[in-house]
């Protein structure tokens, strides 16, 4: 049965060894996260190794190439201790698989959905999101006096209802 070890990159190298690993027939996964930043008043959107020079790789034990991985291009080696090579849960495996999965490519809602204000006086409003206004806004229905209202604001005042 396969299981999962633990290798530490050379700097910014994980992609490039994940690529060099998978060429070789070799399971390889570094779990990403997807930052948002604004760069000149646009926002961008920068993906970010939630384990910075660390890349898991599935190999067989009894098997498996380990000389092939420890030489392979952007690797420095297996992270050890002692004699033995780190082993990592499945579990966690899939776990960080799915976190990187669950993550939303855009934060913002969906045209319709219940969303909560959090600024100043319309703390704890609901409105209705209704578009993006621009890279740093949004436009909101919010109801004031028992009539729906247009309202443009900052996108880091508006989250989602769950």
């Amino acid at each position: 049965m396969d299981s999962w070890y633990l290798l530490f990159c050379k700097s910014r190298q994980e992609a490039r060894a994940q690529v060099n690993l998978q060429n070789q027939g070799i399971e390889a996964f570094f779990p990403q996260l997807q930052k948002q930043q604004l760069i000149k008043g646009r926002r961008t959107f920068k993906q970010l190794a939630v384990f910075p020079n660390y890349l898991f790789v599935r190999l067989n034990p009894h098997t498996g190439n380990f000389a092939a991985v420890k030489n392979t291009r952007g690797i420095s080696g297996f992270v050890s201790y002692g004699a033995s090579y780190q082993l990592v849960p499945a579990q966690l495996i899939k776990e960080l698989k799915n976190f990187e999965l669950a993550q939303d490519s855009n934060n913002l809602p969906q045209p319709g959905d219940l969303v909560c204000l959090n600024n100043g006086s319309f703390k704890d409003v609901q409105a209705i999101f209704k578009e993006p206004d621009g890279d740093m806004r949004s436009i909101l229905l919010v109801n004031l006096l028992n009539k729906q209202i247009e309202m443009s604001v900052d996108n880091s005042d508006v989250r989602k209802v769950s």
